[in-house]
């Protein structure tokens, strides 16, 4: 097993320990650090033994500082912006990239514009509040910030258009494999595919640099309205239903989360193509039994973790793993939470957007 600590002999924290890894060396001084990475890779052996399997880890990317593994890509691509001398930044997010774009953004004195839909998450919007970026909401809210990046020369760190985002997430594969070193599979909850491409090309980076290993099975596992890479894999495509039901329960959303279509999805057909994974299409109904399973044994995570899981349980009944990880990207959020809405602007428009920004840019 490579040790990373070895080759980056100052032991920086976070996903700075695997510095010299990533494609733009991004200097010490700019390289901003809020404790994201390094989050545990939980074994639960009570749940092992349910499943049938010798060795199950959960990644616990829910336990970030930000609460989810956006915080690795933000982290890294702020850092490159801060470096690159970049006053201001804009995302449309559906919460947690918003969450870690407002929290990095202020660690590096950078002004963040962030735009959500209607519909976003309270809970999540209570979150980025607590950075106070500029927020604003819009039915529109990726064009205008397509927008907003163009006209106003400032970084659009969306995952699905900016290609740095991969690099931040890299390090879970590191960190996976530094801890228990090779694993058969990967389960992981998939929407815009940045994540699921930076995990891979995290193993392969490893593995070119250590010969005769071999880089686990790549699974996509998708629900609700995100079934873009699943379907492809669907035997049955009719089972693929539930866009649009009135009926959904919680985790059901845990597909409303992204985008059911991604500009990436050539990219990880690719990865599963040649790692012998598969696009996993899980119903709410599978959802719940994995999140059963989970609180029986004390372990609580977001619908996407709960969402991974379930992909596993599905696959494994069909192929035998002795040792899987499950990436849990985000944490359980509260429900009830209450937003201020005196601190959220609004806009629909190029015109109502330049009032806003013209007041804070830097």
């Amino acid at each position: 097993m490579l040790d990373f600590l070895f080759k980056n002999p100052k032991k920086q924290g976070g996903i700075w320990k695997y510095a010299d890894f990533y494609a733009e060396k991004i200097g010490e001084k700019d390289r901003l650090i809020l404790g994201d990475g390094n989050t545990p890779l939980e074994e639960n052996r009570s749940i092992n033994n349910i499943l049938g399997i010798e060795h199950l880890y959960f990644k616990r990317e829910d336990k970030n500082e930000c609460g989810s593994l956006k915080g690795r890509s933000l982290a890294y691509q702020i850092s490159l912006a801060k470096e690159r001398g970049f006053k201001n930044i804009t995302i449309s997010t559906s919460g947690n990239a918003g969450i870690a774009t407002a929290a990095y953004a202020r660690k590096a004195n950078m002004r963040a514009f962030i735009f959500i839909s209607p519909d976003t998450d309270e809970a999540k919007v209570a979150d980025i509040q607590k950075y106070n970026p500029i927020t604003i909401k819009s039915k529109r809210a990726i064009r205008l910030a397509n927008y907003v990046a163009a006209k106003y020369t400032m970084p659009n760190l969306r995952p699905s258009l900016d290609d740095d985002s991969i690099e931040g997430f890299k390090s879970i594969a590191f960190e996976i494999t530094d801890e228990v070193g090779d694993v058969d599979a990967v389960f992981t909850f998939v929407t815009s595919g940045s994540s699921f491409i930076g995990m891979y090309r995290g193993f392969e980076k490893y593995f070119a640099m250590e010969k005769n290993r071999k880089i686990p099975k790549m699974y996509a596992v998708q629900s609700g309205e995100i079934f873009s890479i699943a379907e492809e894999f669907d035997e049955n495509r009719d089972n693929i239903n539930s866009i649009n039901n009135p009926n959904e329960d919680e985790e059901s959303r845990a597909g409303r989360l992204g985008v059911k279509n991604t500009a990436r999805k050539k990219e990880v057909l690719d990865i599963i193509k040649k790692t012998g994974g598969r696009g996993v299409y899980v119903s709410a109904e599978e959802i719940t039994e994995a999140r059963n399973i989970l609180e029986s044994k004390g372990v609580q995570t977001s619908p996407e973790g709960c969402a991974s899981l379930a992909g596993f349980i599905k696959t494994q009944d069909k192929e035998k793993f002795e040792k899987a990880a499950c990436i849990f990207s985000g944490k359980l959020r509260k429900t009830g939470v209450r937003v201020d809405e005196t601190k959220i602007y609004s806009a629909e428009n190029f015109k109502e957007v330049d009032e806003i920004v013209k007041n804070y840019i830097r």
